[in-house]
């Protein structure tokens, strides 16, 4: 999908009708999405973005859906253990050639660095450094999971040094949930129920979908039996539901793991391959914010909510 806008001269529209593209249509690649609203590193090494392609088809499960319905909760321990090796390569082989980088940087400039200057920085390090940290991730990741006592020794370490942090995070979904008011204003909510709602990215720069449980949930492994389940279900429903109103693959479905967590209450990513809205990378929050062009963007996403409608119920 494209929005249309007249500024910058760097947008070209996909669509200027508010309408999903044709099943038909060729679609470009999604760009790299921002996954909880902050790029941390500004690298493309976090662990959580590989679950994006750790989908395929099932046809028997939930209801007959075209997307696999994913196992959530094995997919976040693999994140969390890849994440863990990782942050021991980036501490061993970035961190210590990344801070004479950035101190060069300033003084080369004469001032502090903007938050931007500081991304193109680490970018520059992570790909010069690229073999020495991958090889250093490899061999971390391996000691980490050597055997099961090391696989279950990672995961209480990585949970007792990230739920005090993680439970400081901000709460963006409750409000959401709640429809308090005001807290749906630059929001859209594709579809809910009781216990579960759909809604838009809107930190993202190309289509894609959350799906959040209504009731506070820091971690999966806090979820009450039957929940990662439900959500599970409704995530390959909503890849489905893409996948027929705009003609894309399987979508990718994760959950971050704690290490990449930017807010508290815990949710599904759907990204599904649809391109970005504006070639200048526009987030969806920016039309939403905008009268002009806000109708264009519920109009499109209002196909996606008939199809979630369509096979999960009316939406309450």
């Amino acid at each position: 999908m494209r929005v249309t806008r007249p500024q910058p001269a760097t947008t070209t529209p996909l669509t200027s009708t508010g309408t999903a593209p044709s099943p038909t249509a060729t679609t470009a690649s999604a760009a790299t999405a921002n996954i909880d609203g902050v790029d941390a590193s500004g690298g493309a090494f976090h662990a959580s973005r590989d679950m994006r392609s750790r989908v395929g088809v099932n046809a028997v499960q939930a209801g007959s859906t075209t997307t696999a319905v994913p196992k959530l909760l094995g997919d976040w321990r693999t994140s969390l253990y890849e994440a863990a090796a990782e942050d021991l390569a980036e501490a061993e082989i970035i961190a210590p050639v990344l801070d004479k980088a950035l101190q060069r940087a300033e003084l080369d400039k004469g001032d502090g660095l903007t938050r931007q200057e500081v991304r193109a920085v680490r970018k520059d390090v992570h790909q010069q450094l690229r073999v020495e940290f991958q090889a250093a991730k490899a061999a971390h990741h391996a000691d980490l999971t050597k055997s099961p006592s090391s696989i279950k020794r990672t995961e209480r370490d990585v949970l007792m040094d990230q739920r005090p942090r993680v439970a400081k995070l901000r709460d963006v979904f409750s409000p959401v949930a709640q429809n308090l008011p005001g807290a749906r204003d630059h929001e859209l909510v594709l579809w809910e129920n009781k216990g579960v709602m759909v809604v838009v990215d809107t930190f993202a720069p190309s289509p894609k979908a959350l799906v959040v449980p209504k009731d506070p949930i820091n971690l999966p492994v806090d979820a009450a039996p039957g929940v990662l389940d439900e959500l599970a279900v409704v995530a390959a429903h909503v890849s489905d539901a893409f996948m027929r109103g705009a003609g894309s693959p399987p979508a990718g479905i994760w959950i971050n793991p704690p290490q990449h967590l930017t807010v508290r209450q815990m949710h599904v990513h759907v990204l599904p391959d649809l391109g970005q809205f504006t070639q200048d990378g526009a987030p969806a929050k920016a039309f939403l914010e905008d009268p002009q062009f806000k109708p264009q963007l519920v109009a499109w996403f209002a196909v996606i909510s008939k199809e979630l409608e369509h096979k999960l119920g009316p939406t309450i």
